[in-house]
């Protein structure tokens, strides 16, 4: 989890680096959603960073409730979209389809989230070594769950072993935060998103190692090559 404003700063400086690397990966335009990960994953740290100042009084309350806005939207609506759609570019046509829904799953959430935040009061509270954002949600724990069905279903479905790695990853990160402290879920992504945007990296980096159909044009199987390129 992120214990303080220190802990976002680093988390954020920290991934700024992996993110350039890996946006230098990119190759095709249907790589930069996955491949941005990292540098959303930086962003929001960084974000959180200035909610915890305002908190503190140090800068004023309206950069604070920007900066609360800013780091919700991209938790609830940008990420269970961004994350199953670059899953989804990434994968050979063939294998698309048992992607797909998750991105509809996705979009449902990201609707829905998006209109909680902008729609109802958002407040910040201050727990211990987390922050618990307040958003006008009903039925919490339904749309929790339904969140994380979306944003881990495509990894864990994709044909790439780093890929469903980094699913894994992310599973266990979002269901230990949804367990453990429900009230600050929005908050308990710094130390695995580090984990899991290094795994981005290290995908895009093997990725040059595929055949052609794989980077440019999707048409052939991961399955069937995976073995011969070291996944």
């Amino acid at each position: 989890m992120c214990f303080s404003i220190q802990a976002d700063l680093v988390a954020g400086i920290a991934l700024l680096p992996v993110a350039v690397l890996t946006l230098r990966e990119v190759r095709h335009v249907r790589e930069v959603p996955f491949a941005s990960l990292p540098l959303v994953f930086a962003v929001h740290q960084l974000v959180e960073a200035v909610v915890w100042a305002g908190l503190a009084g140090d800068v004023p309350a309206n950069v604070q409730h920007a900066a609360t806005l800013a780091y919700l939207l991209i938790a609830f609506p940008l990420l269970p979209l961004l994350l199953p759609l670059g899953v989804l570019l990434l994968e050979p046509q063939g294998a698309r389809l048992r992607v797909a829904p998750f991105v509809g799953i996705g979009a449902v959430v990201a609707s829905y989230l998006g209109h909680a935040v902008l729609a109802h009061p958002v407040t910040v509270t201050q727990h211990a070594h987390a922050l618990g954002y307040h958003v006008g949600l009903t039925h919490g724990d339904t749309w929790a769950v339904i969140y994380i069905v979306a944003v881990i279903g495509p990894p864990l479905l994709s044909g790439y072993p780093s890929i469903v790695l980094f699913g894994i990853l992310n599973l266990v990160g979002l269901t230990g935060a949804a367990v453990l402290y429900q009230e600050a879920f929005a908050s308990l992504r710094c130390v695995y998103a580090a984990i899991i945007s290094v795994l981005v990296l290290v995908h895009m980096v093997r990725r040059r190692r595929l055949p052609d159909p794989h980077r440019l044009d999707g048409l052939a199987t991961p399955r069937a090559t995976r073995y011969a390129v070291g996944w």
